[in-house]
């Protein structure tokens, strides 16, 4: 019989590259389809609603990388000023004249931090290219690694933003359910698979035909097994 563990405590990812493994098993042995055909589709239906359940989530991860990232290029840009405004704040400074025409251009371009974030990302870009004239005087007043470090974090920035709006517009047009109601409409399914599949392979009759893919699914269970025992073992630890 295949065994039982605890696969409501797996996490969202570990339950899909279960599911996924289970089905490649399934569907490698492709036992007794004319009576389980109909529960093996229907867990490939629930693997693939899971697999976009998780892009879900994924939008959601991206989404807190992508507004880190927005307070980190907006902490930046006030980085590079004050720095300009520390140094012109002593005119007998020998960077005084470098940073009067590095913050010039900085003004120029204005305060970030008060455009959307589309807009103050065209706004960084075009303000780093303003200031590539002015590399020899960035390099002498110490600032260019300043410059350097915001312009990769608004490039950074809009590459989150770009794959926001895709996984966004992705769960627009499918409307997604959540990993949760996945998980629930998944686990009977495959509890009825291998509830059936344990019950034939005790015929004497079966049981050299369901003996490989049962041994399959068991080496599987026990990883998955094992993978929860060692994480419950760190915290009670």
């Amino acid at each position: 019989m295949i065994n039982k563990f605890s696969i409501g405590n797996l996490r969202n990812a570990e339950h899909f590259q279960f599911i996924s493994s289970a089905c490649a098993i399934f569907a490698k042995h492709g036992i007794d389809r004319d009576n389980l055909g109909v529960l093996y589709d229907e867990l490939n239906e629930q693997l693939k609603a899971a697999e976009a359940a998780l892009a879900i989530e994924k939008k959601n991860e991206k989404v807190r990388q992508k507004n880190d990232m927005d307070r980190y290029r907006d902490r930046l840009h006030s980085k590079l000023f004050n720095y300009l405004k520390f140094i012109l704040y002593d005119e007998k400074d020998s960077r005084f004249d470098d940073a009067q025409q590095v913050m010039k251009v900085v003004k120029d371009a204005g305060n970030p931090t008060r455009l959307a974030e589309n807009a103050e990302s065209a706004m960084l870009t075009t303000l780093g290219n303003k200031l590539e004239p002015y590399r020899n005087q960035l390099e002498a007043i110490g600032a260019q690694q300043i410059v350097d470090d915001l312009l990769e974090a608004n490039r950074q920035f809009i590459t989150l933003e770009k794959e926001c709006r895709e996984i966004a517009d992705t769960q627009q047009l499918n409307k997604l359910p959540s990993m949760a109601t996945v998980r629930k409409q998944t686990a009977p399914v495959y509890r009825a698979i291998t509830a059936a599949i344990s019950g034939y392979a005790n015929v004497p009759s079966k049981k050299e035909t369901y003996r490989e893919l049962v041994t399959e699914m068991n080496v599987l269970v026990a990883k998955y097994d094992s993978l929860l025992m060692g994480r419950k073992r760190v915290v009670s630890g």
